[in-house]
């Protein structure tokens, strides 16, 4: 796959294709193709995520249309885009190295690509009747084979040391390496220690090391704090 961005404020990708050569998107990004580029419909249980995993991801509220993509195989060009203002990044990436990249901001990617869906947080806001569970989903990519994905706004990027830490906003955080552990903290309130506050780590069956983030104490913000190694994306839009 050979991939380029056309345009800047909202910006279009141009997959090039060779022959066999296929890519797999969502649904409903692409803008036009190439009449000798084949179009078919990929389920994510025929790229290895099992049924099990996908019914836990589902149970959390994940769109069930997200378990399909688009597979586009050439020879021809091929042309998506978000309708969304904000950076594309095409990224190559090497063998057993992987991306973890916020769910909704995915463009397209290799098929030698391996594709994984998750959650990488949880938390609850609200009290007694008007508790909120919140998610963030992301795609996880692992390599070899090129990827594509659309942040909105700017991107930052941060290369972080082992033991370096950062924190950002849940919004703020658009993509992480897998080498990069996060944990869910509180901004205000009471500490992560308390019985009424705490924050955990759990390993569930869809979530591949979810963190729990607990309830909200005392209406205190959630943040993220990212520990390195590894690359952590963040964007100024929401």
């Amino acid at each position: 796959m050979k991939a380029d961005t056309v345009g800047s404020i909202t910006p279009a990708i141009l997959v090039t294709l060779n022959t066999g050569e296929k890519v797999l998107s969502e649904h409903g990004i692409m803008l036009y193709m190439e009449p000798t580029v084949k179009l078919q419909r990929r389920t994510q249980r025929s790229l290895g995520v099992s049924r099990a995993h996908l019914m836990g991801m589902h149970a959390t509220g994940d769109n069930e249309e997200n378990y399909f993509f688009a597979e586009f195989e050439g020879p021809g060009h091929v042309t998506f885009s978000r309708d969304r203002s904000g950076d594309a990044r095409i990224l190559n990436l090497n063998p057993q190295q992987g991306l973890r990249v916020r769910s909704g901001h995915l463009v397209c990617f290799d098929e030698s690509v391996r594709y994984y869906p998750m959650v990488l947080a949880r938390w609850v806001t609200g009290a007694g009747d008007d508790q909120e569970v919140n998610y963030i989903f992301a795609d996880e990519l692992t390599g070899p084979g090129g990827i594509v994905f659309q942040s909105y706004g700017n991107i930052l990027s941060f290369q972080l040391q082992p033991g370096e830490t950062i924190r950002t906003s849940v919004h703020g955080l658009l993509a992480l390496e897998n080498t990069v552990t996060l944990n869910l903290n509180w901004l205000a309130g009471m500490p992560m220690n308390s019985p009424f506050g705490g924050g955990f780590q759990m390993n569930s069956p869809f979530a591949g090391g979810m963190q729990m983030g607990g309830f909200q104490p005392n209406n205190a913000i959630p943040v993220l704090d990212l520990t390195g190694p590894g690359v952590v994306m963040v964007h100024s839009g929401l």
